[in-house]
């Protein structure tokens, strides 16, 4: 996990609209910019990590509304899923915030943020969100104001 400096700071703000709570950056689009972070550890907070790249959720956001969680879970089932929220729990000690009880996605966001975080997890829900995404990233230029 890397430290989060002011420049960081300044682009997860402008990403979230608001001042975030204390994160660190947890994986990087190919412009440099935090693309996913790592919340501190917090009861407060519905996930360890977090998309904040405009693009990315975006793309992940029309996905899910056009029935990519429910495709997703067809085409995977159960068992992956659960084995993912399995490692997620050793490796964190809380529950994936994109799984229902029982194996089920609720969340291609949350399974991409823990799948793209250096140190994260890998997994077959991420891997297929990403499949299906034309461009996780715009080709031509960050969506990220410059902050520095």
């Amino acid at each position: 996990m890397e430290a989060s400096g002011s420049g960081d700071r300044a682009a997860v703000s402008l990403q979230l609209g608001r001042n975030p709570r204390p994160f660190s950056v947890a994986a990087r689009c190919p412009y440099g910019k935090p693309s996913v972070i790592e919340n501190e550890p917090s009861r407060s907070m519905p996930t360890r990590f977090w998309i904040t790249c405009p693009s990315l959720a975006t793309g992940i956001s029309r996905l899910e509304a056009a029935g990519g969680v429910r495709e997703a879970q067809e085409e995977l089932g159960t068992e992956p899923i659960e084995e993912t929220h399995a490692e997620h729990q050793r490796l964190y000690g809380n529950r994936v915030a994109g799984i229902r009880d029982g194996g089920y996605v609720k969340c291609l966001h949350a399974f991409t943020a823990l799948h793209l975080a250096k140190g994260g997890v890998p997994n077959p829900v991420a891997e297929w969100t990403l499949e299906r995404l034309q461009s996780p990233y715009p080709e031509s230029c960050c969506t990220t104001l410059d902050t520095e």
